[in-house]
């Protein structure tokens, strides 16, 4: 009866919370007080207490098996220089608040990455970290710096090109009110411009403007009908939106011809679960982990629920941990804690008996 209300409950919490996209390179509170494990790490001198720590993966989701340089640009103060341990990590200390810029532009064979961070301490608070996921793109591939296929781009004028690009930067930097207004400036130049109305969908998904993602990535699909691109962030926003079957329908599709996705199998391995489709479910999720790593958090937390539906207390106590290491302030993490202290003292009554 205990394994039955435990696995209730742990559907109940975890299944039925769904997050919205969020960009690849988002900030986050990493582990072990900002730094994480082994990373190197860096004393600024900037006279501060805050960090700024973060993972560096290549374009497929692998670690890194070699150190890298990384600079910390600052406004004022010059730049800071340091190097990832052998598996990607790194960390900037001693930072005052203000505005930086995490750069890697001397490593010839990815794309240059400059991301944008913003450090803020509000008075009387503990010294705060910033965590920086970032994904490098292989230089060399059919893909350009913004993650879409040269072939989609052919026929845009370069005034809309250069809005469209504005946006996407913006948009990394966290901007996406004003990413918006220059994806609408693109598609004034370029009304048949695919790509900045599904990037105008992505923007106002982020915002939690539902209906008006739902808009624009109507017209993407109105243009693009068999483009696995608006397709794949329709079936996210729909799964966002609670129609979970629909989500399944389109994401599943959309994976047909961009199974490299892990966002969209995050999503449908979500939709899947929520359905009580688990075996589907966990293959996806499985694959969104391989593909994304550590940027996919929401996988363990599900694979976590469906390994406590089968009983499977170890595995799933497993995940949620995992869970709360990549994610230990999300809004349901001490809900997921209760569960594995519920499950630890059940084991150990029945140990007892």
């Amino acid at each position: 009866m205990l394994k039955k209300n435990l696995a209730g409950r742990g559907l109940s919490l975890v299944l039925f919370s769904l997050l919205v996209v969020v960009p690849v390179a988002a900030q986050s509170v990493p582990p072990q007080g900002g730094i994480p494990p082994g990373a190197a790490s860096t004393e600024t001198g900037l006279g501060g207490q805050n960090v700024i720590s973060g993972m560096i993966v290549s374009s497929t989701g692998q670690r890194m098996e070699r150190r890298l340089s990384v600079r910390l640009r600052t406004f004022t103060k010059g730049d800071r220089i340091t190097s990832t341990d052998e598996r990607g990590n790194f960390a900037f200390q001693g930072l005052t608040p203000g505005d930086y810029v995490v750069v890697i532009d001397k490593e010839p064979e990815f794309e240059p990455f400059t991301q944008n961070v913003t450090v803020f301490q509000p008075r009387g608070t503990p010294p705060q970290s910033f965590y920086v996921n970032i994904r490098l793109s292989l230089k060399g591939r059919p893909e350009t710096r913004t993650g879409v296929l040269n072939a989609e781009l052919a026929n845009v004028p370069p005034r809309a090109r250069a809005s469209f690009d504005k946006a996407r930067e913006l948009a990394q930097a966290g901007n996406n009110k004003a990413a918006i207004d220059q994806l609408k400036q693109a598609i004034s130049e370029y009304p048949e411009f695919m790509l900045a109305f599904n990037e105008l969908g992505v923007q106002y998904l982020k915002l939690g403007e539902l209906d008006k993602a739902d808009e624009a990535l109507a017209k993407a699909l109105k243009l693009a009908p068999d483009s696995a691109t608006p397709m794949l962030t329709h079936g996210v926003l729909l799964a966002v939106m609670g129609k979970y079957n629909l989500a399944v329908t389109e994401l599943q599709t959309a994976l047909k011809q961009k199974d490299q996705s892990a966002i969209g199998h995050l999503y449908l391995g979500q939709s899947l679960a929520i359905l009580g489709r688990f075996a589907d479910a966990e293959t996806h999720l499985t694959r969104a982990i391989a593909l994304g790593g550590d940027e996919v958090t929401d996988a363990h937390r599900f694979l976590g629920a469906i390994y406590f539906q089968r009983g499977e207390r170890e595995k799933g106590v497993a995940e949620f941990e995992t869970y709360l290491r990549l994610a230990p302030k999300a809004k349901d993490a001490e809900q997921v804690r209760n569960m594995i202290r519920q499950n630890k003292r059940s084991q150990n009554h029945v140990l007892k008996r």
